[in-house]
């Protein structure tokens, strides 16, 4: 095998790839990935462990849980590995992700990150309960019909591109019906449209009004430098400062999540092997359609390797 320290990126997995009893092997046989799932536990206040490893399955769909769990056993992954002698040179999170890769750089402690997680998850569920909002991935469809498809279908509601994903998938978000009406032309076009499992419009603009309260969580909290490069959401280049982070974190809340684009910096810039941290492999897809080249590893599969 390769020297393993050249050319890795990690990247955090966001919201929707959670499931009950994920990661219960490695906190099991692992003592500080289980002090990870401790600090948690004790940061939020209740037993979250406990709903990752039993569910049940409904708790653990609800994006206030879901976010914090997604983080707890993304930073969980990206420390045993680094323990193994793994390290990246750089870092990408989709969404969610994002506050994990910032817990792997150092840039926010994990207690912190959880809160903070926690209560943006809450946030977006109050702001737009479930029922009301949408989100579509539209696959086979180049980005700027599908932002044609969006400006068409605003007049029945609000809708906007939510994440550029990877050449061909765009994903939509935004009022129900506004974003049946945008797919329904996607289709028409040519494209697919794919449902997605969510319960909230994230990254659009149904979101705005949590905005002001999100933001002043942001200010309160700490951040540091980070001491791995963090490719940044919303500008899709490195957060170089604290106060690059809290903008790009309040930014991102109304904002499309650029991860086309920052696959294809990390590549650009030498990275030829990715490794997702967290549950699932779907950003390991977007991956291999940005650079067909690199080689591209689940945690299990690292793990196997190293």
């Amino acid at each position: 095998m390769r020297d393993r320290a050249a050319g890795v990126a990690f990247l955090f997995a966001g919201q929707g790839s959670q499931t009950v009893g994920m990661g219960s092997q490695l906190v099991a046989g692992c003592a500080h990935c289980r002090a990870i799932f401790d600090a948690v536990d004790a940061a939020l206040g209740y037993p979250l462990s406990q709903i990752v490893a039993g569910g049940p399955e409904a708790d653990l769909r609800r994006t206030a849980v879901a976010q914090p769990a997604i983080l707890a056993l993304s930073v969980a992954h990206a420390r045993h590995l680094q323990a193994l002698g793994i390290q990246p040179q750089m870092l990408a999170g989709h969404s969610l992700g994002q506050y994990s890769a910032l817990v792997v750089a150092r840039a926010l402690d994990l207690p912190n990150s959880v809160k903070l997680v926690s209560e943006r998850g809450r946030l977006m569920q109050e702001t737009v309960p479930e029922g009301i909002g949408a989100m579509m991935a539209i696959v086979g469809l180049d980005r700027e019909r599908v932002y044609a498809a969006c400006d068409a279908a605003r007049p029945m509601g609000e809708v906007s591109v939510a994440s550029h994903n990877s050449p061909g998938q765009t994903v939509i978000s935004g009022t129900r019906d506004a974003v049946e009406a945008a797919a329904e032309q996607c289709e028409a076009e040519g494209g697919g449209a794919v449902p997605l499992a969510v319960s909230a419009p994230f990254h659009s603009q149904l979101l705005a009004p949590m905005v002001p309260a999100f933001a002043r969580l942001i200010e309160a909290t700490p951040f540091a430098v980070p001491s791995i490069p963090v490719i940044d959401n919303v500008t899709a280049r490195p957060l170089s400062n604290a106060a690059a982070v809290r903008r790009s974190l309040v930014t991102q809340i109304t904002s499309p999540v650029l991860f086309e684009e920052s696959l294809q910096l990390m590549f650009d810039a030498g990275i030829d092997r990715f490794v997702q941290c967290g549950p699932g492999k779907s950003l390991l897809g977007f991956a291999r359609r940005v650079a067909p080249r690199a080689e591209l590893l689940t945690f299990e599969e690292a793990l196997a390797c190293g």
